[in-house]
């Protein structure tokens, strides 16, 4: 059976249910493991991350210096990708990926692969500098970045609600490294 086409495209707000649902999922398996129970609290309800999405999208994204893609199969939203300019976490990055989500059922697939790929030539336009992607060090995912050759630059504390927790700065020289780093993987 031949799965129809991935289409990976901007990101709008008639997309937050799904983000926020993908996202409150991606939580859940990540962290579960690790973040207490309540610390994790409204972060896996799909309504409540819906409603923050939503907000993000219609007050806050500006689309000068962020990146919100999604990856749609037969128009389901599957897996999302969120971008910006700058280096929040002083490690001299020109862009960073903030947000990088698979639905658990579809992981494995390349779609992950799919968004960084179209994120690296929005990068190569906007920020052709160093890139950065940060994730919790305890999440069991993180791997993934080693294997597509990012190199753990710092480590920097994120807080969580009552907790603070390592998060692994992972960076590229260049979009260009990143994009090869994926396609070294099989995107």
């Amino acid at each position: 059976m031949t799965l129809p086409r991935l289409l990976i495209h901007s990101g709008a707000i008639s997309n937050s249910a799904a983000i926020g649902r993908i996202l409150a999922e991606g939580w859940r398996q990540a962290y579960s493991g690790f973040m207490p129970k309540d610390e994790l609290g409204p972060r896996v309800d799909p309504d409540h991350r819906a409603r923050e999405v939503g907000t993000w999208l219609s007050s806050d994204f500006n689309t000068d210096t962020e990146l919100l893609l999604v990856a749609d199969q037969a128009g389901e939203v599957i897996g999302f990708l969120a971008a910006c300019l700058g280096d929040r976490n002083d490690v001299g990055a020109a862009g960073q990926v903030t947000l990088l989500y698979v639905s658990p059922e579809r992981q494995g697939q390349g779609i992950g692969r799919q968004l960084l790929l179209e994120a690296v030539e929005w990068f190569k336009l906007r920020a052709p500098g160093p890139i950065s992607i940060g994730a919790f060090e305890q999440n069991p995912f993180r791997s993934f970045y080693d294997a597509i050759g990012g190199v753990p630059a710092k480590t920097v504390r994120s807080r969580v609600d009552a907790f603070e927790w390592p998060v692994v700065v992972y960076l590229w020289p260049s979009p260009e490294a990143l994009g090869e780093g994926i396609a070294a993987r099989g995107a």
